[in-house]
């Protein structure tokens, strides 16, 4: 028998030692784990091995299962461009709260009916849309999500400059593209002093940070109670998307914003329009060198330490531990690494993303916990929020 070349598949997990280990000595590559699943692993490379797989009905199911993981795999890059086309044309919106017909959405998304119809069945496969009669359409449980979701939708648009930097996979995890359209959007990761950033730089990420924050700000207002504090000061906090949502839950709260000069006038302009610019104070500077205030008993950095290597978001921590009040609470909020399924998506997706930016880096829990006990907090502690994908929490004391 062979040992899964192609021609069978031995019959136990091989033994011996590996040449050159001293006697007492632990080889974690001759570990009992690892030799089992180097042993498992020919087998499935065996196509005898396989054969004989897909004629046991129990372990064909298993098999059948694992062969449409690995197909999902192999094309998802079709899934994304047709989810893409989808928000490109309006889809969802010309299907919001309505059952239409083909030639209907075709007329308000400008393709014609044959073309229309394709996508239709294609969005119909990726369950974004519902055959719901003879030529009538609807939107699915997904579909739904997308349409009230201004802001996801605007996310997979700007994905299209994220496509463009991935392209060349090989060259990109090679580490050989320097200059991306990410980096160049992202103004802050680009180097020099932050604070001489001008508004141009500013608006399209910050708009997109506000288009995009509503969802996150639900999940954290649900996962904490910031009730129970006098005043919040969000560090980075962009044009104010998240303090709109705290203050629209707590009335009482008194409200505060830190961010560059050139996006705390977008704040003021956007906390305005809102009618809570009353409630709030905004502060310019830069969150690493210049003073923070020490008047609110909270404080929240939302997406923010993600967007930082290990030593910029250690001198973030450094300069907040420097200057804010002895017991003032620091809420960490963003997505966070981990083992089950949300959190080992958000991984995948933003390890990705942060390379291609340039900076950032998407942590654990006890990664960020270690951060902070670094820096001099206390008492840091994490949990949960009802939608780990979006992110989870860490509050640790000053």
């Amino acid at each position: 028998m062979d040992t899964g070349g192609g021609r069978g598949f031995q019959a136990s997990p091989p033994t011996g030692r590996t040449a050159g280990m001293q006697h007492g000595e632990r080889d974690p590559v001759n570990s009992f784990a690892v030799r089992l699943r180097l042993w498992r692993n020919r087998q499935i490379a065996s196509p005898r091995f396989r054969a004989l797989v897909a004629r046991l009905p129990v372990l064909r199911g298993i098999a059948n299962r694992k062969a449409n993981q690995l197909f999902h795999l192999t094309t998802g890059f079709v899934h994304t461009q047709i989810l893409s086309a989808c928000v490109h044309l309006g889809l969802f919106e010309a299907l919001e709260g309505a059952a239409r017909s083909t030639t209907a959405i075709a007329l308000r998304c400008s393709v014609t009916p044959d073309h229309m119809r394709h996508l239709l069945d294609q969005a119909r496969r990726l369950d974004l849309v519902v055959n719901a009669g003879p030529d009538l359409w609807v939107l699915s449980d997904a579909g739904a999500v997308l349409a009230s979701e201004r802001g996801l939708r605007e996310m997979i648009r700007h994905h299209d400059m994220f496509y463009r930097d991935i392209a060349n996979a090989e060259a990109f995890w090679r580490g050989e593209v320097r200059e991306t359209e990410l980096r160049r959007y992202w103004a802050y990761v680009r180097g020099g002093a932050p604070a001489t950033i001008g508004s141009a730089d500013v608006a399209p990420y910050s708009a997109l940070m506000r288009e995009s924050q509503a969802m996150l700000a639900d999940c954290i207002l649900a996962s904490h109670d910031f009730g129970q504090y006098r005043s919040v000061l969000d560090i980075g906090g962009g044009e104010g998307a998240f303090l709109c949502a705290a203050g629209n839950r707590h009335p009482d709260l008194k409200l505060a914003l830190f961010d560059l000069p050139a996006v705390t006038e977008l704040a003021s302009r956007h906390l305005s329009q809102q009618g809570i610019l009353d409630r709030a104070t905004l502060h310019s500077g830069d969150f690493v060198t210049d003073r923070i205030p020490a008047t609110d008993d909270c404080v929240s950095l939302i997406r923010i330490l993600c967007d930082h290597d290990d030593e910029r978001a250690l001198l973030i921590l450094s300069n907040l531990h420097r200057h804010l009040s002895p017991g003032a609470t620091l809420i960490v909020a963003e997505a966070m690494a981990g083992d089950s399924e949300g959190p080992n998506l958000a991984a995948l997706y933003f390890g990705t993303y942060f390379a291609a930016m340039g900076s950032g880096r998407c942590r654990t829990a006890h990664e960020i916990i270690g951060l902070l006990a670094q820096c001099g907090f206390h008492h840091a502690t994490a949990s949960t929020t009802t939608n780990p994908l979006l992110a989870g929490l860490v509050t640790a004391r000053r």
